[in-house]
């Protein structure tokens, strides 16, 4: 039964990587990473060697696979956060797109009531 679907599988498959690489590439280049074919290759694969090992071979263990797709998109995504919100160090009273500190305080120096 596996054999009988695999084309499909693979068609399908193949349409979702490339699909999936020109999105990468495309936001790669918008938010200003300085190699966008990289990371487009990377996603591109290691979504084609899970889809290979699940075409190919078809006993690999469905979580294995989850793991393998999804690592590229994953660095992926993790350059990308790096990349859009700089090398600055955390202020651990500050949340990420929120107002600055400075701005909540009230001119004599106390936070302000928000309700």
């Amino acid at each position: 039964m596996v054999l009988a679907t695999s084309p499909l599988v693979a068609l399908g498959g193949l349409i979702v990587i490339g699909v999936l690489s020109a999105l990468v590439y495309w936001d790669a280049q918008r938010v200003g990473f300085d190699r966008p074919r990289l990371w487009a290759g990377i996603v591109a694969g290691s979504t084609g060697i899970g889809l290979a090992l699940h075409v190919f071979v078809g006993t690999v263990p469905i979580p294995g696979l989850l793991v393998i797709v999804l690592a590229g998109i994953v660095f992926y995504l993790f350059e990308r956060d790096d990349v859009v919100r700089g090398d600055e160090p955390a202020d651990p009273h500050e949340l990420p797109g929120g107002p600055p500190v400075d701005e909540r305080r009230g001119d004599d120096g106390s936070e302000e009531d928000s309700r």
